[in-house]
Parts: structure tokens; C-alpha cells; sequence
């Protein structure tokens, strides 16, 4: 997974202009209260085979370089649009 830098609006048009049908952008946050970077947001693209299996609230990120360990970040968003996705992705 690559963290974008460049305008998170831009990004997220990409994603849904270059998916299959019924692709989907999960948005995880961070619910660390330890560290230093709760409630950063990212999204992750996911195929619609995992729609079902992805629970708001109880399913965790990917572990990456970028963003760390999975389990600090919890999913607060299923999204079908780029609309949803860019709002799940606004700092609350």
C-alpha cells in the first residue's frame, strides 16, 4: 500500500475510475490512544468478494510500512462511491 501525499480527492477519483465493479474503498483509523497518530485516517481498495467480510468497527487494517501495525487502525467506513469515500476520509 503506498500513503498518497498528493490531493486525497484526486487519489480516491483514481481509484473508483480504475476498479472492477463492485470494488470498494475501505477507510481505517487509527484508535491507538497511545500513539502518536490517532485518528489518522487511510483508505485501502477492496474487491467485492470482501464486502461482507470487512465489519465496521471490528475489522482491522493492513500492516504496512506507511501506516504501521494493522491492529492500531480500526474500519470506520465501507465506501461504494469516491463521494463516501472522501467524506469517510475527512478528519472527524
Amino acid at each position: 500500500m503506498k500513503v498518497h501525499t498528493d490531493n486525497i480527492d484526486e487519489v480516491i477519483d483514481r481509484w473508483f475510475e480504475n476498479a472492477d465493479p463492485g470494488d470498494w474503498v475501505g477507510v481505517f483509523e487509527n484508535h491507538d490512544l497511545g500513539h502518536y497518530d490517532i485518528g489518522r485516517r487511510f483508505g485501502a481498495v477492496y474487491g467485492a468478494e470482501q464486502w461482507d467480510a470487512a465489519v465496521i468497527g471490528r475489522t482491522n487494517g493492513p500492516d504496512n510500512a506507511e501506516t504501521g501495525l494493522g491492529w492500531r487502525y480500526l474500519l470506520v467506513a465501507k465506501c461504494r462511491t469516491a463521494a463516501e469515500a472522501k467524506e469517510a476520509m475527512v478528519d472527524r
